[in-house]
C-alpha cells in the first residue's frame, strides 16, 4: 500500500540476519547481530544514552537493560521533537556511529564468497512476496520452490485524489521472463553507504534488481528492531 499515485512502497521488511541465515554467502559468515555483539553495540549505545542525566525516575527504575535502553531512546526522541539540542545531539551521535558500524559490516560481507544460486533464489522469493523467516527457510533450499510459488499475485493499492486504486501484478509470469534474461546474479556493495544491491548480469552489463538497506524500525537508528528493508529497483 502506498499513499502516492504510483508508488509500490517498501518491497519487504525482513529479518536482520536474512542474508546469512539463507546462505547467500559461503562458509561461517557472521550475521549482522553477531557482528554487532563483537562491536559491543549495546554497550556503546548505553554510554551515549547515559550522557543525558535527567531521565524520569520511572525510566531509571527499569531493571531490564533492553527495555531501559529503549525507553531512554524514546524519551530523547520526544525531547528532540520539542527542540532539545542535547537530545538531538545524542541521537545524532548514535545514528552516525551506527551508520559507520553498518558500513563496516557491509565491507566485511564484501570480502565473503557469494553463492550465486542462493542469491538468485532469494531475489525470486523477494519478488514473489515470500518474506517471513519461516517461509524463506522453507522454500529457498527447495529445488522445486519456484514451481510452488510461481502462481502468486501481488496487489498494490494506491491513493490518488482521495480514491483508492487497486492493481494486480502477476509476479510469477514477470519472474519467469526476468530470470531468463540474466546469465548470473550477485550482490554489490557501493562505497560508504549502509545498503547493498542484488544485480543481474545480462550481456556483460549490470542491472540493479533489489536494494537491501540495513535499518532500525523503531525509535531511532541503532536502538530498537534491526531489520533489512528491501526495495524493488527493476524498471517496469
Amino acid at each position: 500500500m502506498s499513499d502516492t499515485k504510483a508508488g509500490i512502497g517498501t518491497k519487504a521488511n525482513i529479518s536482520q540476519n536474512a542474508l546469512t541465515e539463507n546462505d547467500l554467502f559461503s562458509g561461517n559468515v557472521k550475521s549482522w547481530s553477531e557482528f554487532r555483539e563483537d562491536k559491543k553495540h549495546e554497550a556503546w549505545v548505553d554510554s551515549y544514552l547515559n550522557s543525558f542525566l535527567k531521565y524520569p525516575k520511572k525510566i531509571l527504575k527499569i531493571t531490564n537493560s533492553t527495555l531501559r535502553r529503549e525507553e531512554k531512546g524514546r524519551y530523547l526522541r520526544g525531547l528532540k521533537k520539542k527542540g532539545s539540542k542535547q537530545a538531538t545531539e545524542i541521537l545524532s551521535r548514535i545514528r552516525e556511529k551506527d551508520r559507520i558500524e553498518k558500513i563496516e559490516y557491509l565491507n566485511y560481507l564484501k570480502e565473503q564468497k557469494q553463492q550465486e544460486e542462493m542469491i538468485k533464489r532469494f531475489f525470486i522469493l523477494m519478488i514473489l512476496g515470500v518474506h517471513t523467516v519461516e517461509a524463506l527457510k522453507g522454500l529457498i533450499k527447495n529445488d522445486n520452490f519456484f514451481q510452488e510459488a510461481e502462481n502468486l499475485f501481488v496487489y498494490y493499492s494506491n491513493v490518488s485524489r482521495g480514491r483508492v486504486i487497486v492493481r494486480r501484478e502477476d509476479t510469477g509470469s514477470r519472474m519467469k521472463g526476468m530470470i531468463e534474461n540474466f546469465s548470473s546474479f550477485k550482490i554489490v556493495f557501493p562505497d560508504n553507504v549502509s545498503h547493498c544491491k542484488i544485480i543481474g548480469i545480462k550481456n556483460g552489463d549490470e542491472h540493479p534488481l533489489l536494494q537491501i538497506v540495513f535499518h532500525w524500525k523503531n525509535i531511532a537508528q541503532g536502538i530498537k528492531t534491526p531489520c533489512l528493508n528491501i526495495f524493488d529497483l527493476i524498471t517496469r
